[in-house]
Formats: C-alpha cells, sequence, structure tokens
C-alpha cells in the first residue's frame, strides 16, 4: 500500500499541476486571440458549470460500481486532453469544449480523496487527509512555477504545453495505481433530497457560492488582465496568482489551530468575506502591480478561512451516514459560483469597466459579512437547541 500511497501522491501532484499552469495566463491568452470581455467570461465559466451538473451523477456512479481507480484515470486524460486542445484553439466553441472537459476531470477529485483514503486503515484517516492537501497545494505551486517561468520567456501559449506534459506525467502514474475493492454506500437519491432540505448545509453552500463568485469572477480569471493592463510582467502575473496559494500553504496551520477556534465559525467567516471585500476594493483601485500583491495576499487569507470553514459546516450537523452526499452537494452548489463569477465580472466590464465590476464584488462580500452574522448565529443556535 506504501508504494500506491507514493504513486497517487505523484498523480495528484501533476494533476493539478496540469489543471492550473495555464490560470495565471488563460484570460490574457483569450484576450490576445481576440475574444471579448464577454466571451471570455462565458468560456472560463463553463469550467464551473461542469462541476456543477457532474461532480453528484460522477460521485453516484463511482460509488455504485466501484472504479475508483479508473475515474482518477480518467480525470488525468480529461485535464490532459482539455490543455491540448486549448494550444490549438481558435474558436470560442472549442474553447468552451476543452474547459467542459477540464471541469469533468476536477469532478473526479472526490475519487481521489477515496482512493488515497483506502490506501490508509481507517484511524489513519486524518493523516491521509492532511498528505492529500500537501499533494493538492504541492501541484498548485508546481504549476505556477512552471506556468511563470516558460510563460516570461515564450509567452502565454507555453504554459498550456506545461498543463498538457504535466498531464502526461500524471497519466502515466496513475495507470500504475493498485485498484483495491472500497466498500463505501453510494449516494442516493432519497438522501440527496434530504440534505438539499437541510439548511445546516444550504446556509453554508449559499456562502460559498458567493465565495467562488468572488475568486472565480477575480482570481482565478480577470486579475490577470488587470495585472497585465498595469503594465505587468509575465513574470509579474505569474507571481501575483502564486501568492493567493503560498500564503494559504504557509498559514493553514495557524488559521486552522489557532484563528478559528479564538474567534469561533461565525467571526471566521464573517472575517473571510471581509477579506475579500478590501481585496476587491483594492483591485478596482490599484495603482501598480504591488498593491495587487497585496490584495492577492489579502484574499488568499480569506479564501482560507472561508473554504475550511463553510466545508467543515456542510457536515457538522449532518449524520455520518450522509456527510459523502452533504459534501458532494456542497461541491456541486458552489459550482455555481464558479460559473457565475467569471461571466458576471465578463458582462459588467463589457458595459462599463473592471473596476465597476471588481467594486461590485467588494459590496457584495461586504454585504455577506452581515448576512454570515445573522444567518450562521441564527443556525448554530436553532441545531445546538436540536442536539443539546
Amino acid at each position: 500500500m506504501k508504494r500506491s500511497r507514493q504513486l497517487l501522491g505523484i498523480v495528484i501532484l501533476f494533476f493539478w499541476a496540469s489543471e492550473y499552469c495555464h490560470v495565471p495566463y488563460f484570460t490574457p491568452y483569450l484576450n490576445m486571440l481576440g475574444f471579448s470581455v464577454t466571451a471570455i467570461g462565458v468560456m472560463v465559466g463553463t469550467y464551473g458549470f461542469t462541476q456543477m451538473i457532474i461532480r453528484i451523477p460522477l460521485g453516484i456512479f463511482t460509488d455504485v460500481s466501484g472504479k475508483y481507480k479508473a475515474v482518477v484515470v480518467m480525470g488525468t486524460v480529461f485535464t490532459t486532453v482539455s490543455s491540448f486542445g486549448l494550444i490549438f484553439a481558435k474558436s470560442m466553441w472549442f474553447v468552451i469544449f476543452c474547459r467542459f472537459l477540464a471541469g469533468i476531470a476536477a469532478s473526479t477529485w472526490i475519487s481521489f480523496t477515496v482512493l488515497y483514503s483506502a490506501y490508509y486503515q481507517a484511524e489513519e484517516g486524518v493523516q491521509a487527509m492532511a498528505n492529500i492537501s500537501i499533494f493538492n497545494n504541492g501541484g498548485k505551486l508546481l504549476a505556477f512555477v512552471l506556468g511563470t517561468i516558460t510563460a516570461n520567456f515564450w509567452g502565454y501559449r507555453v504554459p498550456l504545453v506545461m498543463s498538457f506534459l504535466t498531464g502526461l506525467i500524471a497519466i502515466f502514474f496513475a495507470f500504475q495505481l493498485k485498484a483495491i475493492p472500497i466498500r463505501r454506500e453510494p449516494m442516493q437519491i432519497s438522501h440527496i433530497v434530504g440534505v438539499f432540505k437541510n439548511p445546516a448545509v444550504l446556509v453554508p453552500s449559499f456562502f460559498a457560492i458567493l465565495m467562488q463568485m468572488v475568486l472565480h469572477g477575480t482570481v482565478f480569471s480577470f486579475t490577470s488582465t488587470i495585472a497585465e493592463s498595469l503594465g505587468a510582467t509575465k513574470l509579474q502575473i505569474g507571481i501575483n496568482t502564486s501568492l493567493f496559494t503560498v500564503i494559504q500553504v504557509l498559514a493553514a496551520g495557524w488559521v486552522g489551530r489557532v484563528l478559528v477556534k479564538r474567534i469561533g465559525t461565525t467571526k471566521s467567516v464573517m472575517m473571510g468575506f471581509a477579506f475579500l471585500s478590501v481585496s476587491c476594493a483594492l483591485e478596482a483601485f490599484a495603482p501598480n502591480i504591488w498593491v495587487l500583491f497585496l490584495a492577492q495576499l489579502i484574499c488568499g487569507i480569506g479564501n482560507l478561512l472561508l473554504f475550511s470553514v463553510l466545508a467543515a459546516l456542510a457536515i457538522r450537523y449532518v449524520p455520518q451516514e450522509n456527510q459523502s452526499t452533504a459534501m458532494g452537494l456542497f461541491q456541486a452548489l458552489y459550482g455555481i459560483g464558479m460559473t457565475i463569477g467569471p461571466v458576471l465580472v465578463g458582462n459588467i466590464a463589457s458595459s462599463s469597466s473592471y473596476r465597476t465590476a471588481y467594486l461590485f464584488f467588494a459590496v457584495l462580500s461586504a454585504v455577506s459579512v452581515l448576512l454570515a452574522a445573522v444567518s450562521l448565529s441564527w443556525l448554530e443556535r436553532k441545531k445546538e437547541r436540536i442536539h443539546g
């Protein structure tokens, strides 16, 4: 099993590298190809839309069939084919098709986590999740390093080549994984309906939608375009995007073990949205790349607070047998935000400006602080009464 853990760790590393090598340069690349801001928003948003519709049915299929290794291999193949296609893409519809494949690849992630956990003893589950997080973030950091170096020397298209090559490495190691029987109760429609009616899942999911709207409308799409408009070099654009991930890797331990425990979940979510609001406001009026760097650091801390707390809240009050269903639904629902965010920024920027779009998200995030204060406090009081 140790060899399988190591192999899957490598697969995870290069899988996420393949998904993210081109991310800092994707919107500038599409802009270079002559697409409108509105079209770029739709193309970027396809990634989240796909996950929204694919995650739950794919999860049910995998749980029923037990084909976790096959789905992992499929994920590596789809991300590789997606990036290969984007290297040569010229039409909007072909770009959308390639982003659809990338979204399917991202939807296979739950199979990665289930298979990796199965290579450990039950009592080692926490260690398995910690290792997955390391490989996940390590892959994204590798992506930003490879993408930044290649874009700096050879232009915006070459990071797509790096996505393709890292995907090939992921495929190679994925085929060598050991398929093992995994006993896992499949998600059922009745469970999904029950979970969908549960406010303990819906409330965190609602805030996750808002969070992903902001992140995928800014960090993972148009912030690179803003950096380019400020005269940033390709190296600076890469650094700007990587700061979002680097600060989360460095601060994860302190935020999880100290900050959240000290101020509680409600105030953590409020603080997270406050950070997103400040970040968007800074980006709206950024006079130079250095202010964008600061905004990315602030946004990274905000995302770290929000995602870790909201994901935990989504299963906190759910019976154990329904927790995987709740997490699947949580992930599918926040795909709505991943879809809407880029489309919204594209449309606002097209009719007005990027500044207006980012200010809209700054206000939305500020309003979310107030909504969190009210709704999460209500939810905690309600559930504490029920659970004693």
